[in-house]
């Protein structure tokens, strides 16, 4: 069975590594960006089937970017 493919956003390197090896099992990460605009501009050429994205971005935070 496939994996849903999964992007991550969020400012903090140590908690985006540690989400990867907590999830890595059951999705594929295909990506993670730091900010909401580096987010708006990836994941449309990604295309993930998830997005588990952080509220508090710099840039643009994560509800305007979601």
């Amino acid at each position: 069975m496939k994996k849903p493919r999964l992007f991550l956003a969020d400012d903090h390197t140590l908690f985006v590594e540690a989400l990867h090896k907590v999830l890595e099992t059951e999705f594929e990460l295909v990506g993670s960006v730091g900010d909401g605009r580096a987010l708006l501009k990836t994941a449309p050429r990604l295309q993930p089937d998830v997005i588990l994205l952080d509220l508090s971005m710099p840039l643009l935070n994560g509800i305007d970017a979601a």
